[in-house]
């Protein structure tokens, strides 16, 4: 199919600054999803078997046990080191810096090659920089990438449901990113799922990892100005994961997982609203208190509510003084 000289320039865009131009190139340096998963195992092994501080680890052993090569076990370890959880010896490899109580498998590792690409184009796509569709050729083109990871990038975006294929190596992006109903649906989704899934019978919550969770958000709230958009949306989506995990229901952990994959791309820019955030990290605090006093029936009740408060701020037709004024109830 022939691309016309209008949606060629659509997708080149206007030149970038230095700096966004060094960002998106530096994604062909992000390590892969293999890598990342390999370094994910290798803190799962820590934990399940309570490795102490100073043990060293082996390339052969390990890549023999997670059935995978020591290449990729070499790029779990560097992330992992990188990370301060391992110490690296010169001539000696890495050993253990931390016990296993202190290295959670949630601990936030890199994102991967084409994760971080897939962020790109949907970001580009919701702030009007992308044309309705585009090819494969345009793509590897505007983000200097090879056709490997411009396809592995599309891949997930088409599992998400944010674009599909069109003629030949054309791709067609859904309007769901820049729809007030797409999030409309996706916050009734979650009312449907969040507040359910802390009822469930194999609900199973960690008091430790709520109370690090609670310190992270009075942190924030005390910090006396908002936090850079990443770190804040971090808090925020790793709250909501945090009670899909405990759960015990996969199908609600890859709901939510998904969700905020979503959320990311659609959100993003709100974060800077301190009165938004503030009203949020407030409702989550009561949510993390009520599990903390063993109330789930009520923990659960105000997560429900929580999500309608979010469904009516994404409508811009809630109060903010009550949220405001809810938020500071929570911190005292």
């Amino acid at each position: 199919m022939t691309v016309s000289k209008t949606m060629r320039k659509g997708v080149r865009a206007a030149p970038k600054k230095a700096a966004e131009l060094k960002g998106i190139r530096s994604v062909r340096l992000k390590p892969s999803r293999l890598q990342i998963h390999t370094a994910k195992q290798i803190v799962g092994l820590i934990q399940q078997d309570e490795l102490a501080p100073g043990f060293h680890f082996r390339e052969e052993a390990l890549a023999r046990r997670l059935n995978v090569s020591r290449t990729s076990v070499r790029a779990g370890l560097r992330i992992l080191h990188e990370r301060g959880l391992l110490t690296a010896r010169q001539n000696r490899g890495y050993t253990l810096a931390k016990g296993p109580g202190e290295v959670h498998v949630t601990v936030e590792l890199p994102t991967s090659a084409d994760e971080t690409l897939y962020m790109a184009i949907a970001r580009d796509r919701h702030a009007g920089l992308l044309p309705q569709s585009a090819t494969e050729t345009e793509l590897m083109r505007r983000y200097d990438c090879g056709r490997h990871l411009v396809l592995a990038a599309l891949a997930a975006l088409s599992e998400e449901g944010l674009v599909r294929r069109g003629r030949g190596r054309e791709w067609q992006f859904r309007e769901i990113l820049n729809s007030q109903e797409a999030r409309r649906q996706s916050y009734e989704l979650r009312m449907m799922v969040e507040p359910a899934g802390l009822l469930l019978p194999g609900f199973q919550a960690d008091r430790g990892e709520m109370s690090d969770m609670r310190s992270r958000h009075v942190a924030m709230m005390s910090n006396g100005h908002i936090l850079p958009r990443r770190d804040v949306f971090d808090i925020d989506a790793s709250f909501h994961e945090m009670l899909a995990r405990f759960s015990g229901n996969e199908a609600v952990l890859e709901v939510i997982r998904q969700q905020n994959r979503l959320r990311r791309l659609m959100e993003y820019q709100s974060y800077p609203d301190a009165a938004r955030v503030w009203a949020w990290s407030g409702e989550h605090l009561a949510v993390i208190d009520s599990l903390l006093d063993d109330d789930r029936p009520l923990a659960s009740s105000r997560l429900a509510q929580h999500l309608h408060n979010a469904l009516s701020q994404t409508n811009d037709v809630a109060p903010r003084s009550r949220k405001l004024k809810s938020a500071h109830s929570a911190l005292r």
